[in-house]
């Protein structure tokens, strides 16, 4: 018998506070022959965590608690008889596990699920020394949690539209100091090598954001983005249109003047939303409006008959090809993991507040094992 404690952060309801629980699993006995079992070192907050606790309306949701956390880190402690030979004891790993208000989340002590079932993990990478100097208080196992789904997303809003990006030269990234669009440029820029990415921020970021490799930056205070952007266009692009044009951060500003600033919508050219047509509000989350922006709003911009450009609403999956590519920028260098801050389990109210500033640059880390 190894009886031992399973700790997670978990909720009932939006009415319900996150909250520490507990239940006693005997770890020779909790899984399944196509389970695997890794205890956990790291996990990372996504803005999703806020809303799918504050999502769940007392009438809809069932009395049950539910974990949060998607992305994870550590290291295998059981496997079943059935798991592939590829994943052994011993192996550290990360990845993504999606449980949509399922029984466990990966804010957790231990992370019990199917390889299968759950194809985006992958064996943690080596980290490159300036990867660590970049994020000096962070662990190997806090790196490896801190991208999978902001990884993932940039991931979905350039290779999902099956582009061919050798013929692509211009890129606008709205929300540049977001951990998607942070992810986005490291990916088009030194894995696909687009010629001018230009980036949308506050201005008091522009100078921490050129570090990431930006061509351009611009601010977007005082409602200037539109003209900001123009006045890029004229003086560094010779007046040529954007190829895509990525929005991390829900913004509607473009919409009603997208043929001055996407090329047509016949060369392939796209406008790609991770958040949609406005920025998330955590104090005011209203899941109707919430199914309205996905699945009436999303379809009428892509499908309508008239359409002047294309328009794609995009979301990472579980890819086993995200974490591949992923791990072959992060050990050439290509791709550095941006952390803001690394906070205990015990402290995880303090990790959520941080998340819910809407300040942080980089990911919000909650360290499970020292």
């Amino acid at each position: 018998m190894a009886q031992t404690e399973w700790k997670q952060v978990s909720f009932v309801n939006r009415d319900t506070p996150l909250t520490i629980t507990s239940e006693s699993i005997d770890l020779d006995t909790c899984f399944k022959e196509d389970e695997i079992v890794v205890e956990m070192h790291s996990a990372a907050l996504n803005p999703a965590d806020v809303f799918m606790h504050k999502a769940a309306y007392s009438r809809l949701s069932s009395v049950k608690p539910k974990g949060t956390g998607v992305d994870y880190s550590g290291i295998i402690v059981r496997k079943g008889d059935k798991v592939d030979e590829k994943w052994a004891v011993g192996d550290k790993v990360n990845g993504l596990c999606w449980t949509v208000y399922g029984a466990h989340g990966t804010v957790s002590n231990y992370l019990i699920f199917s390889p299968v079932a759950h194809p985006a993990i992958a064996h943690m990478a080596t980290v490159p020394q300036k990867t660590l100097d970049f994020n000096k208080e962070a662990t190997e196992f806090d790196l490896a949690t801190a991208w999978p789904l902001v990884f993932g997303t940039a991931y979905a809003g350039i290779f999902h539209q099956k582009r061919d990006w050798s013929k692509i030269n211009n890129v606008l990234v709205l929300g540049a100091s977001t951990g998607v669009g942070n992810s986005f440029v490291q990916i088009v820029k030194n894995h696909l090598k687009v010629k001018n990415v230009v980036g949308v921020c506050n201005e008091n970021s522009i100078e921490y954001n050129k570090q990431f490799g930006f061509d351009y930056l611009v601010g977007y205070n005082g409602g200037k983005t539109l003209d900001n952007v123009r006045e890029v266009m004229k003086t560094k692009l010779d007046n040529e249109k954007f190829d895509v044009i990525f929005d991390s951060c829900g913004s509607s500003d473009f919409l009603p003047v997208m043929d001055e600033f996407l090329k047509k919508w016949d060369t392939g050219a796209y406008y790609s939303t991770v958040v949609g047509d406005v920025s998330n509000n955590y104090n005011d989350v209203n899941p109707v409006a919430l199914l309205k922006r996905r699945l009436l709003v999303e379809p009428f911009r892509r499908f309508k008959p008239w359409r002047s450009y294309n328009y794609y609403f995009n979301m990472c999956t579980e890819d086993p090809e995200v974490m591949a590519l992923a791990n072959k920028m992060i050990e050439s260098g290509e791709y550095i993991p941006q952390i803001d801050s690394v906070f205990t389990f015990e402290n995880f109210k303090d990790a959520f507040a941080k998340l819910e500033t809407g300040k942080a640059k980089g990911k919000v880390i909650i360290k499970m094992k020292e």
